[in-house]
């Protein structure tokens, strides 16, 4: 009997942590009492966060930054191995736009906010891919500004932990990245005000392969590298970028 007992009381527990927020939402605005569904879902994001920063904090994995910066003034030659890496071979037609768009586009950070804990650690198959969630700045105050990435990623990291409150305007960002493993969520926005410091910055989810990560996994201060290649034409799109392979920010 106490067997049976225990699988219904497991259950019960997955069917609370299972009900989407938007649906508590809307039972708690019908009037019904939903805090221990809510508190059962909190539960299993902070044992899962816990785990993460545990997995985050065990694996260095060191980059330099610095070792971009004879590429970080545009137009920058089309000749060097550097645009070559990036921009790839030339299409048959439009060249003259394609060597723009990587002679021209400026480098920029991109910040990982959140990610599927594999990413954090070394993986011997470099055709994985997982999912993360990402920040990046496209005004020139920010764009290539790490002290500033730095300290939105541990804000929105304090916060999914529960260690600090939640702005308002981040309570979506946070939201996302507690569905990091959601595999139908994909939404994308502004980082909110209220920690961005007047940067205009995009969030997203996107999809990273370990064979283009330095040696296979997340920099120790979640930042990679990219070349924007198109900003947003409006605030509620996301900017396109281009991976920089590893071996030019790498010692």
């Amino acid at each position: 009997m106490g067997f049976f007992k225990n699988q219904l009381n497991k259950q019960l527990e997955n069917f609370k942590q299972s009900i989407p927020d938007e649906r508590l939402d809307e039972l708690e605005a019908q009037g019904y009492d939903v805090s221990e569904y809510r508190k059962a879902k909190q539960d299993v994001r902070t044992a899962r966060n816990a785990a993460q920063e545990e997995i985050r904090n065990g694996h260095e994995n060191w980059t330099n930054l610095s070792k971009l910066e004879p590429y970080m003034k545009t137009p920058r030659s089309t000749e060097n191995e550097f645009f070559k890496s990036v921009a790839g071979k030339a299409p048959w037609f439009g060249k003259d736009k394609w060597r723009r768009k990587y002679s021209e586009g400026p480098i920029v950070y991109r910040g990982v906010v959140a990610a599927q804990s594999e990413l954090y650690r070394p993986g011997n198959n470099v055709e994985d891919a997982f999912y993360a969630i990402t920040i990046v700045a496209v005004d020139k105050e920010h764009q290539c500004n790490e002290a500033w990435m730095q300290r939105v990623i541990k804000q929105l990291q304090d916060m999914q932990a529960g260690k600090v409150a939640i702005p308002s305007d981040c309570a979506e960002l946070v939201d996302v990245m507690n569905e990091v493993d959601n595999d139908g969520d994909w939404r994308s926005g502004m980082l909110g005000m209220s920690i961005a410091e007047g940067a205009e910055a995009h969030y997203r989810k996107d999809v990273l392969y370990r064979k283009d990560l330095p040696n296979g996994f997340l920099p120790t201060n979640g930042i990679i590298p990219q070349v924007c290649t198109n900003f947003p034409v409006k605030k509620s799109h996301s900017p396109l970028t281009a991976k920089i392979p590893a071996q030019f920010y790498m010692d």
